[in-house]
């Protein structure tokens, strides 16, 4: 075979190139986007309720309230339980309903 009948358009029309990393870019976008919103999701997961002992037990229950110290971190812990569970609730109710944009989208 001789390079005269060789192809160098370089493919499908020239343009599938642009196409195909159009493609890409949109998918490495929707990408990132999920991975910042897992990522928010985890960190208040893992932050919030302990950031929530804390401030209960330390600023807000000890300072202002006059109860023993079991009784303090009693409640402490129930407060970053509640806390815990806002967070998860939060994260399933973004997970099951989403955002009116992300729609799925075959791609081939």
């Amino acid at each position: 075979m001789s390079n005269k009948t060789k192809k160098t358009g370089g493919g499908n029309g020239g343009n599938g190139g642009a196409t195909k990393q159009t493609r890409q870019q949109s998918q490495d976008s929707q990408d990132y986007s999920s991975f910042k919103t897992v990522l928010f999701y985890c960190m208040l997961i893992v932050f919030l309720p302990v950031l929530t002992f804390f401030v209960l037990k330390g600023f807000v229950l000890d300072q202002f309230f006059n109860i023993s110290e079991v009784k303090v971190n009693i409640a402490a812990a129930v407060g970053a339980v509640v806390s815990l569970h806002i967070a998860l609730g939060l994260y399933i109710y973004r997970a099951y309903f989403g955002t009116s944009g992300s729609k799925a989208v075959k791609a081939d």
